[in-house]
């Protein structure tokens, strides 16, 4: 997988029971993960004004429900409007309507009948179906493996989990997160994803097939030196490889940033890793506490 994220290619297991969530032909698909794009009837249509994709990515956000005009206004413009700004809004989504469903408006229907984009007062609500945007499967993909986990199964989640990774294409929303746009909404999604990835590299590790993916582990915590679950996985991953000795020095080096920046010791979890590794039951007891074996 591609992004600016650390690549997610660690091994994927069939799952044991099926994974369902709802795919089927669409009319329309909107992706969030990666550059905004839209497609219709398999052809790209995206706005190509950075204002209006900017709206139409506010409007998938908040997917189904209404959005009240001051509330797109004020992240549109990051909280200083000009005066214009709602006439400036009305004329987006009409320019909106018209990419959703041109039918629509070269028949000259009311604006308010759109199939797609409507209003309400001062609100404004787009439709998406089921299976249309990326997000949505991307947090039901998710919400399926963290399920199966809980279950105890960790090779459906893993399957669950590398399938919601695979819908990142790029980094979210990189065309506006360029223009200064959106940027907190793009920060969170970005979190999402490392939330995501975690849990698969959890997977992974319960299946014994850390060695795998020691290479990608090891990029993760030098990317992101303060996430203690990061330097806990490639921890594991290496007790699994019997590479004892590399797991205590990542740890002594974890620990060393972690003071020197937050000022305190490392969290249980990882030292709870370190005492793995200083077991002579390492590579048994290498897995995530979920599925960790008993020590006794």
């Amino acid at each position: 997988m591609s992004g600016s994220g650390t690549a997610v290619s660690g091994p994927v297991v069939e799952p044991q029971v099926p994974v369902s969530v709802g795919r089927g032909r669409e009319r329309l698909r909107f992706l969030l993960l990666g550059p905004l794009s839209v497609v219709r009837e398999g052809r790209p249509c995206t706005p190509s004004a950075v204002k209006r994709r900017a709206l139409l990515a506010l409007l998938l956000f908040s997917a189904n429900r209404q959005v009240a005009a001051g509330e797109l206004v004020e992240e549109l413009w990051d909280s200083r409007p000009p005066k214009s700004a709602l006439a400036t809004l009305q004329m987006y989504i009409s320019g909106l309507r018209r990419t959703l469903d041109p039918a629509h408006s070269a028949a000259r229907r009311a604006p308010r009948s759109h199939p797609r984009l409507t209003t309400d007062g001062a609100t404004y609500r787009l439709r998406v179906r089921p299976g249309e945007l990326d997000l949505e499967r991307f947090r039901l993909l998710a919400a399926t493996g963290r399920r199966l986990v809980g279950e105890g199964q960790c090779g459906p989640a893993n399957r669950a989990f590398h399938e919601a990774l695979a819908l990142y294409q790029g980094r979210p929303l990189a065309d506006l997160a360029a223009a200064g746009l959106l940027t907190a909404r793009v920060t969170r999604l970005a979190e999402e994803r490392l939330a995501v990835e975690q849990d698969f590299y959890d997977t992974v590790l319960c299946l014994g097939l850390g060695p795998r993916i020691i290479g990608e582990l090891t990029e993760r915590s030098a990317r992101h030196p303060l996430r203690e679950a990061s330097h806990e996985q490639l921890m594991l991953a290496l007790c699994q490889a019997g590479r004892r000795a590399e797991a205590l020095a990542g740890y002594a080096s974890a620990r060393r940033v972690i003071v020197r920046e937050i000022g305190v010791e490392p969290g249980p979890a990882l030292r709870e890793a370190q005492a793995v590794a200083l077991s002579d039951r390492a590579v048994a007891l290498a897995r995530h506490p979920r599925c960790r074996p008993a020590a006794g």
